[in-house]
């Protein structure tokens, strides 16, 4: 495989331990080598490790964090790696966006940690599927940090080339490009999340929905190991 890319893990350890622990060692296989850092509240020994402790818990916060970890980045390419999302080698290294784009995988399934073990499937740009160029990553987001030194308002943050999300914080615009993979990502809604409708437990599936999907098998299964 490519080592072209680094992710940038992002956790505010809220997880559930044996899920961090399963976590991990799914985000090292789909590292396949590649270099990560890790972005935490508390410290970790793994990775390159950088402190998020004091920041304020928001969708802002998120991408300046982002920031941070791209700026040691060594490679042309960063990926977030959240630490509710699995991810497989083939979103890491299967494709690369052009220099002036912002790329996003859409063969993301939605898994809830309550009511009924179901998959559900959104045609939706969402974070945790991003892969950019760093050089890219890093201009866009200095030009959101430098607009917004002391946060946005209500710590409201979106996605890097989505044109309401550039439009209401007044930023540039930048493309963006969709990709899938065969292997989807899995993407856990849980109570611990920055979600309002997760942390109630009023986020409703999608409604294509698929008890079991490639790679990762049943839902019911999978979704035992959040706990």
């Amino acid at each position: 495989m490519d080592k072209d890319i680094t992710l940038m893990f992002l956790t505010v350890n809220k997880v559930p331990e044996s899920w961090a622990s399963f976590h991990k060692e799914k985000l090292l296989e789909a590292a396949d080598g590649a270099p990560i850092i890790t972005v935490s509240t508390e410290p970790m020994d793994w990775g390159t490790n950088i402190s998020q402790k004091g920041y304020p818990v928001t969708a802002h916060n998120i991408y300046m964090q982002m920031l941070r970890a791209a700026k040691i980045a060594k490679t042309k390419y960063v990926a977030v790696a959240e630490d509710d999302s699995l991810y497989t080698k083939e979103h890491f290294h299967s494709f690369r966006p052009k220099d002036d784009e912002f790329a996003y995988n859409m063969s993301r399934w939605a898994l809830h940690t309550w009511g009924n073990p179901v998959y559900s499937w959104k045609n939706r740009v969402v974070n945790v599927t991003l892969i950019a160029p760093r050089e890219l990553l890093i201009q866009a987001l200095q030009e959101r940090e430098d607009k917004y030194p002391n946060g946005t308002t209500n710590g409201y943050g979106g996605e890097l080339g989505r044109p309401n999300v550039e439009k209401t914080l007044k930023l540039p615009h930048y493309k963006l490009v969709q990709f899938n993979t065969v292997d989807p990502i899995v993407d856990f809604n849980h109570v611990n999340s920055i979600d309002p409708l997760e942390q109630s437990k009023r986020k409703a599936p999608a409604k294509l929905q698929a008890l079991s999907i490639p790679y990762w098998g049943e839902a019911k299964e999978l979704v035992k190991n959040f706990k």
